[in-house]
């Protein structure tokens, strides 16, 4: 069956694939004599192999030869019995085995490539799924790196407010420093004042207590 779907196959190609010329084959059954006439005495021109394709350039319907012409140049006549309008079975099948063949060696180069490919798309997601991950995992650390620089700026810009009450604190303290050290001044001056009025008053009472004692004795003398 699968014979006769290949012939069926092979007289399909045959029939699409005709010159203009009428182009036919020698039978499959032995080699073909071309002879040089239409008759046996005539010579022969050379021995044509089964399958092989000759050119005819006419049909001698009285004597049963035509007239054909190979691939080489070749002319002669060759007995019209001989001649098949499609390829022999013989050659076809060989064709055919032969084509076979070079389907199934370009299926498993083809067989050997889908594995490859499915390999390598395999590894292409796998690599996918990483980048993924590594993705997500850069996309965390920006956003901790966001968080971070947020609270960062945060921090310095509550330094920055702090270094300015600081600054206003010292200025306010190095204020003070100079009040209290004019304070302490005149807080000494004060004190030496009075330590020098209080002298002073004590002095002059010490003269009039001695004066007032001077003079008691003075009237306690006269009694």
């Amino acid at each position: 069956m699968i014979r006769n779907a290949l012939l069926l196959f092979v007289l399909i190609c045959a029939t699409a694939t005709l010159q203009a010329a009428d182009v036919r084959y020698i039978t499959d059954e032995f080699e073909v004599t071309m002879r040089s006439g239409t008759t046996t005495s005539n010579s022969i021109v050379r021995m044509l192999r089964s399958g092989e394709a000759v050119t005819v350039l006419e049909d001698d319907l009285e004597s049963k030869y035509s007239l054909v012409e190979t691939d080489s140049g070749k002319q002669g006549y060759v007995l019209s019995r001989f001649l098949m309008e499609i390829p022999a079975a013989k050659q076809s099948l060989a064709e055919l085995r032969i084509s076979f063949a070079e389907q199934e060696s370009k299926l498993e180069v083809q067989s050997s490539e889908i594995a490859e490919l499915k390999t390598t798309l395999n590894q292409e997601r796998a690599d996918n799924d990483a980048l993924k991950s590594t993705l997500r995992a850069s996309e965390q650390e920006l956003s901790e790196v966001r968080t971070a620089t947020q609270d960062t700026l945060s921090i310095l810009e509550q330094n920055k407010r702090l270094q300015t009450v600081v600054d206003q604190l010292r200025q306010e303290k190095s204020e003070l420093s100079e009040t209290n050290a004019e304070l302490s001044d005149s807080t000494q001056l004060d004190w030496f004042v009075r330590g020098g009025a209080v002298c002073l008053i004590a002095f002059i009472i010490g003269i009039l207590v001695t004066k007032i004692r001077w003079k008691k004795q003075d009237s306690w003398g006269s009694y």
